[in-house]
Parts: structure tokens; C-alpha cells; sequence
């Protein structure tokens, strides 16, 4: 440490100081103090103006999406398709029918089925055979028996 300290004095001892080198050392100092301000207003406004070019571009590029948004309300196909969506409006002679999905299935029922539950022993067939062999073999209703309509 002892060698680093007489170095250093042994440098600058050799240092020939001349009042021009002190002239020019306190000109670029006080050069630097009075430029800082400056710079550093140079460096705000160059970031301002940054910030300020992307905003330019961000409210251009909503203006664009504006325009293209006028241009399709000046074409009659999308105002009707608008229409129909929003106001459910039909053209003359048209039905619309609108579906309401206010039950919501399970995409995996949850129970499980039983084969013995499932399986039913009629024969279907053959119920459909009596149903019509009963109604054709009833007995006919009496008119006098019937209620009459009071109107006629």
C-alpha cells in the first residue's frame, strides 16, 4: 500500500501544471455545468416526443378501425344482417324462429344405466294389434245420450 501511495505522489509530482491546462480543465468543467440543463431537457423532450409518436399511431390506428366500421354501415346487406341479429327483424313473409338454449346438458351423464331397466317385455307389435282390435269392436255411442250444443 505504501508503494501504491509513493507512486502516485511520484506521478503527480511530475505533472507539469501549466495556468493554460488549468484554463482549459476549468473551461470544459464549467462548459459541462452550464450544458447539463440543456442536455438533460434535450433527453426529456426526445422521450416526450417518443411517446407522443406511439399515441399518434395508437389514435390512427383506432381511426382506421372507426372508418372500416362507417364503411360497413353504408353497405344495406350488413345493416339488415345487423338488424336481423340485434332486433330480430324479418323481411315480409319471412318466420323466424328463435332458439333459447336455457338448459344446459352434461356433457357426461353422471348415472349409469341398467340393462334390467332398460329391457321392457311387451311386444309392441302386438299392443298396437289390440288397440285397434278394441276400437273397432266399441260399442257405437247413442245420439240421444250425447249432450246437445245449446247454439244450434
Amino acid at each position: 500500500m505504501k508503494r501504491w501511495t509513493e507512486d502516485i505522489r511520484a506521478w503527480a509530482s511530475s505533472l507539469k501544471i501549466s495556468g493554460f491546462t488549468v484554463l482549459v480543465v476549468v473551461l470544459v468543467i464549467g462548459g459541462g455545468i452550464i450544458v447539463s440543463p440543456s442536455l438533460s431537457t434535450f433527453v426529456a423532450q426526445q422521450r416526450e416526443i417518443a411517446e407522443l409518436r406511439q399515441s399518434v399511431a395508437e389514435h390512427r390506428e383506432a381511426v382506421d378501425e372507426i372508418d372500416a366500421e362507417r364503411a360497413k354501415w353504408k353497405d344495406p346487406v350488413y345493416i339488415r344482417s345487423q338488424a336481423r341479429d340485434r332486433l330480430y327483424y324479418v323481411l315480409p313473409g319471412e318466420t323466424q324462429l328463435n332458439v333459447i338454449d336455457d338448459i344446459v346438458m352434461p356433457v357426461e351423464p353422471n348415472e349409469e344405466t341398467n340393462a334390467e331397466l332398460s329391457r321392457t317385455e311387451t311386444n309392441w307389435a302386438r299392443s298396437l294389434a289390440a288397440s285397434f282390435v278394441a276400437a273397432g269392436v266399441a260399442p257405437t255411442p247413442d245420439p240421444e245420450s250425447t249432450p246437445k250444443d245449446p247454439q244450434q
